[in-house]
């Protein structure tokens, strides 16, 4: 029972800024699996690849037919040829998936804590678990009976019913728990009748269960590193494991102990692929090699490729005469089983076996930590039956260094094939494709000499830009508005914004959420983004946003957010609450799912009731004396976005007492009547301002403020960097 005196978890708003349509997998794909679904008269090829991605995203590949004719088939630029789409629901890694091939169904674990379920057929969401409180590293399925099990960094296991699950609320539904784990669970299997249940984690040992009555059935030790990989046989006589400490082992489940060990790597192995009659094991993993071991005989294994990434997946493709194969790499290929024309199978095992006569004297002089000899040495003198592969889908780039410039709206970004970019935040869309050009040199280039608060932050997990904004944070840009870069903005009213605030964090909210009834039911702008001066307002704030009717084009502050960039509700740091898209906010459905997830302060300061807060800065106003301290420190208050020109006028008209027309107006005379005051913004003539300007010189760390904009933040954070109060002198030309 949920505790109510707990304290209420801060919550934060998410956007990806994306391409439409992201054919190609980013960064690395953790699994990958093969549907053959060819018609019998072979006249048309239905055979699916599914890939899991690190970029959040599953996508499927069809018509993945080896053409030597024409090696060209598979280029980028063809991929309308094989792509077929894209499963976007999930806002992490994608760690696991499973395709059930008889009812069209997609299992997916994910490290935003859920498992979904989808139908293949159409491309759509059935159902969303969210029994697990973290990362889901790993699924089984047992086909016979139709229970799906689940586990991950909670260290508990789920099962589930999955025709159960797809018929009613996942609130709803029923799960059978295993929570006697005390490790992480990396590993997962079960065998097609649910009978017995295995789990591996870095206890170094794998786990049996009876998952139909939750009972511990028997411990199997040997491993000395986790467990990455476990598979069943059918009748779940037998299991296979694959640990970080390089070795594969076979276990008999009746004898409770291992038969074979098979030391072929050189480190970790990640991934296995047993054929249909268990007597054929395919591992890969850390040192990027793909070994065939024939289980009837685990001396004689043979490698078949080599990749230049890590190995994260391995599966069998048609006819299982070849091997479809992922990396930490975003291109995933088939490699052909078969070796080539100069090479036969028996050759390479005997080959194997001389190189292991051979070696015999170095393995025993190379002992393993866990006092057993090393045979991997010998393998390592094989050659590969393949070096190129028959597919080779290409992947495309991901953003690995990004740099907020100091106006914190746009930021520059570099990608694993070092192009660079420029992304405006406001507007949720990259600006500018630079190419390889120098990421240190464009980012010096299009700094500003400006000083504005961190209102996001940035996440590179997914290999594209993540822009989180957070609960504490999201309204901390107040600006001045000719301190905002006007090039993407469109004024539709003469109205003078001279002297307006702005905030970025209500301007984006506005833009974001301007199509959603619940949160905008007028469609009406809110103006929570701007604050005039009480010269220009009088009374009720004025509307400079306006609407151009004709073009249904947003107006002045409210900017066009892509209709396909995802918006991600998640508690800060943790689990996710919603994912929608832009395109989505106007749905019907979509309303009565926010109606229960939106934070607090999303829907209040849309509808105006959050009051805008601006940051004070203390500051020290003096006469400049040549070569001599100031002892006599007048101590001031006023909003960081006080500007210099306003700061002149100040000295001007209330200080040095210059302006004629304010000398009837004051009745104290002495320097104290300013002190601890703030300097006033409104009722300020044009005139005065001028004369402020060619009069009144200050100076801050010994160089002189000449720009008339900046205001008091950009001098403390740019040019005083001291701690302490900021330190203004003064002086006339």
């Amino acid at each position: 029972m949920e505790n109510k005196n707990q304290p209420k978890k801060k919550t934060q708003l998410s956007i990806i800024i994306r391409d439409p349509i992201e054919k190609f997998n980013r960064s690395g794909i953790n699994c990958l699996k093969f549907e053959k679904k060819s018609s019998r008269s072979d006249q048309v090829n239905l055979d699916r690849l599914y890939t899991a991605g690190r970029d959040s995203t599953i996508r499927v590949y069809s018509n993945l037919v080896p053409n030597t004719n024409d090696p060209s088939k598979y280029q980028a630029d063809n991929v309308d040829q094989y792509y077929q789409m894209s499963l976007s629901h999930h806002t992490d890694w994608v760690n696991d998936i499973i395709v059930c091939k008889n009812s069209n169904r997609l299992f997916s674990a994910s490290s935003d804590t859920t498992v979904k379920i989808w139908n293949t057929t159409k491309g759509s969401l059935l159902t969303t678990l969210r029994n697990h409180k973290d990362y889901v590293k790993c699924l089984a399925y047992a086909k016979d009976k139709q229970i799906l099990a689940s586990a991950g960094f909670d260290k508990n296991i789920y099962l589930c019913d999955v025709n159960k699950a797809v018929s009613i609320s996942s609130t709803d539904l029923d799960t059978n728990t295993i929570s006697d784990n005390k490790y992480s669970i990396y590993s997962l299997a079960i065998n097609n009748q649910a009978t017995v249940l295995a789990s591996g984690s870095p206890e170094n040992c794998i786990r049996l269960w009876d998952p139909r009555t939750n009972s511990k059935l028997m411990k199997l030790r040997g491993h000395g590193h986790n467990i990455r990989y476990i598979a069943l046989n059918r009748d779940a006589t037998q299991c296979l494991s694959a640990s970080s400490d390089h070795t594969i082992r076979l276990w008999s489940l009746g004898q409770q102990r291992c038969i074979s060990t098979i030391e072929i790597h050189t480190e970790g192995v990640w991934t296995l692929c047993v054929n249909e009659a268990f007597n054929k094991v395919y591992s890969g993993g850390k040192d990027c090699r793909i070994y065939a071991t024939d289980l009837r005989n685990s001396d004689e294994s043979v490698l078949v490729c080599e990749e230049p990434s890590p190995i994260l997946s391995i599966d069998l493709g048609s006819e299982e005469e070849s091997l479809w194969v992922s990396t930490t790499c975003s291109t995933f290929k088939n490699w052909n089983l078969k070796p080539n024309e100069n090479l036969s199978w028996s050759h390479l095992k005997n080959s194997a076996k001389i190189n292991d006569v051979n070696l015999k004297s170095f393995n025993e002089n190379n002992v393993s930590q866990s006092g057993t000899s090393s045979m991997s040495s010998s393998f390592l003198m094989q050659n590969p039956i393949n070096t190129n592969p028959l597919i080779n889908i290409p992947g495309t780039s991901c953003i690995k260094h990004y740099h907020i410039l100091n106006d914190k709206r746009y930021v520059i970004t570099k990608d694993s094939d070092e192009n660079v970019c420029v992304w405006d935040v406001l507007q949720a869309r990259r600006l500018e494709f630079l190419g390889k050009e120098n990421f240190e040199n464009t980012i010096k280039l299009r700094q500003r000499f400006i000083s504005v608060p961190n209102w996001f932050s940035v996440d590179l997990k997914l290999g594209v830009l993540t822009i989180n904004f957070d609960e504490s944070d999201w309204q901390s840009a107040w600006i001045n508005f000719k301190d905002m870069d006007s090039n993407h903005v469109r004024q539709t009213q003469n109205i003078d914004l001279s002297d307006a605030k702005i905030n970025y964090g209500h301007i984006f909210l506005e833009s974001l959420f301007k199509t959603c009834p619940l949160l905008n039911p007028n469609q009406l702008q809110t103006c929570g983004n701007v604050i005039m001066n009480s010269q220009q307002t009088n009374s009720a704030p004025h509307s400079i946003i306006s609407k151009d009717v004709e073009r249904d084009q947003p107006g002045l502050l409210r900017f066009n957010i892509p209709d396909h960039t995802p918006i991600i509700l998640s508690e800060t740091g943790g689990r996710t609450l919603h994912r929608l898209e832009v395109k989505d906010l106007s749905k019907e459905s979509e309303q009565q799912i926010l109606s229960k997830v939106i934070p607090t302060w999303i829907s209040e300061a849309l509808s105006g009731k959050i009051a805008p807060k601006f940051n004070r800065i203390n500051f020290v106003l003096n006469p400049f004396i040549q070569n001599q301290k100031v002892v006599n420190k007048e101590r001031l208050s006023s909003i960081d976005l006080l500007q210099v020109k306003k700061l002149k006028e100040h000295v001007y008209s209330k200080i040095l007492k210059l302006d004629q027309t304010s000398e009837n107006n004051q009745n104290d005379s002495n320097n104290n009547n300013y002190k601890n005051s703030e300097p006033d913004e409104s009722n300020v003539s044009n005139d005065s301002l001028q004369q402020a300007n060619r009069i009144i010189e200050l100076i801050c760390s010994d160089q002189v403020l000449s720009d008339p904009e900046m205001n008091l933040r950009t001098i403390k954070h740019l040019i005083w960097k001291g701690t302490g109060d900021l330190t203004i002198l003064y002086r006339q030309k």
